[in-house]
């Protein structure tokens, strides 16, 4: 007896989500694998959570995924699997920790404007 996997290979030839989405697109991915709400991810990014349905919308659109499980499964499977573009993570990893220091610079600074 043997064993059927029902889960679809990937291929090299399968454009990758690092391929198929834009960058901000891809950060908000990156971010909601990380957890983060849709809320979250807007206020991280800058933005507002409407811009962020739009965005996922159109990551779904472009990545054949019909809801955000689907796109985070896909995003987990194409890094384990090695098929996402080590350089394109380090890249964007860089980037969000940049944003990080400046929305913590932002925050001190609003603290230190209250209290003085």
């Amino acid at each position: 007896m043997s064993a059927v996997s029902t889960q679809p290979q990937e291929t090299v030839d399968k454009p990758t989500l690092a391929d198929v989405l834009k960058p901000m697109q891809f950060k908000t991915v990156l971010l909601g694998a990380c957890g983060l709400t849709n809320c979250e991810i807007a206020h991280f990014l800058g933005t507002t959570e409407q811009v962020i349905t739009s965005v996922l919308a159109d990551v779904y659109r472009r990545s054949s995924c019909s809801n955000s499980g689907e796109v985070i499964l896909r995003y987990f499977r194409e890094t384990s699997s090695g098929l996402l573009e080590l350089a394109r993570l380090r890249r964007e990893l860089a980037e969000l920790e940049a944003r990080i220091g400046q929305n913590l610079q932002a925050r001190l600074g609003g603290l230190l404007h209250y209290i003085n």
